[in-house]
């Protein structure tokens, strides 16, 4: 609360951009409709909501003023200035800094295309950006990355070092009045006001998004990003199967559990861990396990239940689970014993009860499916709702 209260003193200014003129598009993707609300509104609601800003600023192109004056006629949005736009998007966001008339400490800088921002997120940040001159919200690359030339492939980039920048953007005043001093007659040839800061000398800080923050760019975003706001249940299914071989105990859930073999695996071959993961994964529309923990020396014997806590950062707070069903493909050892003790665990991670998860085990009954003499599997299928 203490914190809040800075926040609250501090009367931040948001600059929400929603200037674009669609050309990529094909429309004015800001203003189309999902839930019978602007994309727009999305953003712009999540930040009134906050209490955190005196002013918000809301650019958006000349031609939809008149338009988003009137969807914006209430007492909620009396703090929300409409701006016109600019030929750019770091002209756009002049054109609003230009109007602040109080030395605000602190300006957010937001899309008004990623509808999928949240409150928390908003609040971390500021909380994270307090004694900060410039923060980029961004997430890293998992994916390979590879230079291309003439649709011809040069070489894999090292992705180590690769983040991909997102909003809100965060800078002190004065630091974006400098910027604007020394750059102002170039700024359309930046694509973001942290390549303007960074230009001119001033250190830019990471802050790590783990949540989802899709921008609209295509009418393929557009879809995924309805899927996400209009239904209210999702469900996922999640498998997974490794291979056994002699050891001391394999890992279920988080809990060993004692017998003469071992997981083969590059982590610690967690297979139920790793099926939850998938299925949270699948509900959420936010691909498979390989691609947010590849392969790499970085999650080489990581503990699968590290990697589900980072999987359970990305579900929108608006969003829950409900139930959790899991099957377990396994002749030994016999799991009855340890059933509670595993979903008492996956519980304390996933914020849901025991008793929301269920844990079935069978065995192969002598047949050698999908090969699995040697081997275990599990199915996970797990359902979610969103909480209005």
């Amino acid at each position: 609360m203490a914190t809040q209260c800075w926040l609250l003193k501090m009367k931040n200014v948001a600059i929400i951009l929603g200037a674009g003129s669609g050309e990529r598009f094909g429309s004015y993707k800001q203003v189309e409709m999902i839930n019978n609300k602007p994309v727009y509104s999305y953003s712009l609601d999540v930040f009134v909501d906050t209490n955190l800003f005196s002013t918000i600023f809301l650019v958006v192109p000349k031609k939809l003023i008149n338009l988003i004056k009137n969807q914006l006629n209430e007492p909620k949005y009396k703090d929300v200035i409409i701006c016109e736009g600019g030929d750019s998007r770091a002209q756009s966001v002049h054109n609003a800094f230009s109007k602040i008339t109080t030395k605000n400490k602190k300006i957010f800088i937001h899309d008004a295309a990623r509808p999928l921002i949240n409150k928390k997120l908003i609040i971390d940040l500021a909380k994270f950006s307090k004694n900060k001159k410039a923060t980029v919200l961004a997430k890293k690359i998992n994916e390979t990355v590879r230079s291309v030339k003439k649709e011809k492939s040069e070489f894999t980039v090292d992705r180590s070092k690769l983040w991909i920048a997102e909003t809100p953007q965060v800078f002190d005043n004065s630091v974006l009045d400098e910027a604007y001093r020394k750059r102002l007659s170039v700024i359309h040839e930046y694509t973001d006001e942290a390549a303007i800061v960074e230009d001119c000398g001033i250190g830019v800080n990471i802050y790590e998004n783990s949540s989802i923050n899709t921008k609209i760019t295509t009418k393929e975003d557009l879809k995924i990003v309805k899927s996400m706001l209009t239904k209210d249940v999702f469900y996922g299914i999640g498998l997974d199967f490794h291979s056994l071989e002699s050891g001391n105990g394999i890992t279920v859930g988080g809990v060993k559990v004692p017998c003469n073999f071992r997981t083969v695996a590059h982590s610690d071959g967690d297979v139920l861990t790793h099926a939850i993961i998938d299925a949270i994964c699948g509900a959420l529309n936010l691909g498979d396990i390989g691609a947010h923990f590849p392969n790499t020396p970085e999650f080489k014997n990581v503990s699968s239940l590290e990697l589900l806590k980072k999987i359970v950062l990305l579900i929108p707070e608006e969003i829950s689970i409900v139930h959790l069903d899991a099957t377990i493909v396994l002749d030994n050892p016999k799991l009855s014993s340890v059933k509670g003790k595993i979903s008492s665990k996956l519980a304390g991670i996933l914020n849901i009860k025991s008793e929301q998860i269920s844990i079935k085990g069978i065995t192969r009954n002598g047949l050698n499916f999908l090969d699995m003499k040697d081997g275990w599997g599990a199915e996970v299928i797990i359902s979610l709702k969103r909480w209005n």
